[in-house]
């Protein structure tokens, strides 16, 4: 098998194979982006969506105008478009460059997600950084999840980032490129050891590889093992948390938890706060103080802060995690938000709203939804005068009237939220009704779950 059928292979098994739509390559003329570039454009026609490369000149080095003009002369001859971004050095900070930079890229790769209406942009990520982004995490410290390292796609903008080249090391593609006289620049900042990257990349890995030439591989599989288990852990921490939290105030019992393993409780306390707020970090320090303000039975009442005003609030027998303001006092604005993929997000009135991919085990009722992938990301919002719901006969129901219909009071009608797609389509009015799609060529199947918390 050579590199590039076992890239052909993964391309087809990850689902990307069509010819259909537009697909972005982000290329920065290193190696990896250029055997990337290459790779999909020998992809075969029925496989490979049209193709437009990606470029973002940071004007960090004097080597990036030669790179950008090569890329140029190398997309016209291969007659693929460029679309070409430039960060100006009077915009670099004088602290943080490389973060700012990449921020920089992905929001220049999400604004070209929408204005080109494609599906998704492709990143040169391999499974060499693959294995330092595991080692840095574990260095610096954080929640285990973080160990999983880079999914194989995730949602950006009104599309997907996918990382194709993630089932191969550096030396496979260095040497593919050789063999195929690809050419490609080397990036002098890659090998400063100022930045914790480069340190891991060319100190750190190459011991491990003296102790264990396999290092990488096996990194990459415990990375994968990893976010299976903890999908199953997900699922079975959420029924669990079901004996423990009330229905419909998210309140939780302090005697059902503590009556818990120790080990579990930690475990159970982590995913009741993401299931409430999935942004917000879940550290030993703030998990221990929640668990000490729960075992002290001095202490009747307390408060332990967490980051983006989130509290954990005990008050006798009863706790819950929640922001200052009443979740059910919200204004809708608060409540505007895009809904990632494998997440619990809380919409207020004691609701959490989830939605995950149709190989998920979702016991609680859920609607399965066919969506294609110019539809994402979806977004809760609040209902407009103009938004309306599809219906099975292929007419047309505002989603006013909906409300009415399902005899909303009319004090309630103004806050109530709807789940849209990218397009603005409405999916749903939560909790009210759903709409109605035909089959359509080119979705793959989501669960999505409204429920108590």
């Amino acid at each position: 098998m050579t590199l590039e059928t076992d890239f052909q292979n993964n391309w087809r098994q990850q689902g990307w194979a069509t010819s259909r739509g537009r697909g972005l390559v982000a290329v920065s003329t290193g190696v990896d982006s250029m055997v990337l570039l290459t790779l999909l454009s020998r992809l075969p026609h029925d496989q490979r969506p049209q193709l437009t490369v990606v470029h973002v000149n940071h004007e960090l080095r004097a080597q990036s105008t030669t790179e950008e003009k090569f890329l140029t002369t190398w997309c016209a001859d291969h007659r693929i478009p460029l679309v070409t971004k430039h960060w100006p050095r009077a915009e670099h900070p004088d602290h943080g460059v490389e973060a700012a930079a990449r921020d920089f890229r992905y929001q220049f790769f999400s604004q070209q997600l929408q204005q080109q209406s494609a599906d998704w942009v492709a990143t040169a990520h391999q499974a060499d950084e693959q294995a330092e982004t595991i080692l840095l995490k574990l260095l610096r410290g954080g929640e285990l999840a973080q160990l999983a390292g880079m999914a194989n796609e995730r949602f950006l903008g009104g599309g997907k980032v996918i990382h194709p080249l993630l089932p191969f090391k550096k030396t496979e593609l260095v040497a593919f490129a050789r063999r195929m006289a690809i050419p490609w620049y080397e990036d002098a900042t890659n090998q400063e050891l100022v930045v914790s990257r480069n340190r891991v990349r060319h100190q750190i890995l190459p011991q491990l590889r003296g102790e264990n030439p396999q290092v990488i591989d096996h990194l990459t599989a415990y990375a994968r093992q990893l976010r299976a288990v903890m999908a199953v852990a997900d699922e079975a921490l959420d029924t669990k948390l079901t004996g423990i939290v009330e229905p419909g105030t998210g309140q939780g019992n302090v005697t059902k938890l503590l009556a818990r393993p120790g080990s579990e409780q930690r475990l159970l306390l982590a995913r009741l706060i993401k299931q409430s707020a999935p942004t917000v970090t879940t550290g030993e320090s703030h998990l221990n103080q929640c668990l000490q303000l729960l075992r002290n039975l001095q202490r009747p009442s307390g408060v332990v802060d967490f980051s983006g005003g989130w509290v954990f609030r005990k008050s006798y027998d009863r706790f819950e995690f929640t922001q200052p303001k009443n979740l059910q006092q919200k204004s809708v604005e608060q409540f505007t938000f895009m809904v990632d993929l494998n997440q619990w997000r809380s919409v207020g009135n004691g609701r959490l709203l989830g939605f995950f991919p149709e190989s998920s085990s979702i016991q609680t009722p859920h609607e399965t939804v066919a969506l294609q992938s110019k539809q994402f990301p979806l977004q809760v919002r609040q209902w407009v005068a103009t938004d309306q719901l599809r219906l099975a006969s292929g007419h047309h129901q505002s989603v006013r009237r909906a409300l009415i219909n399902a005899k909303v009071p009319r004090s309630e009608r103004a806050a109530q939220l709807v789940l849209v797609t990218a397009q603005g389509e409405v999916l749903t009015v939560l909790g009210v009704k759903w709409s109605v799609w035909p089959s359509r060529a080119h979705t793959k199947n989501y669960h999505i779950v409204l429920k108590h918390e």
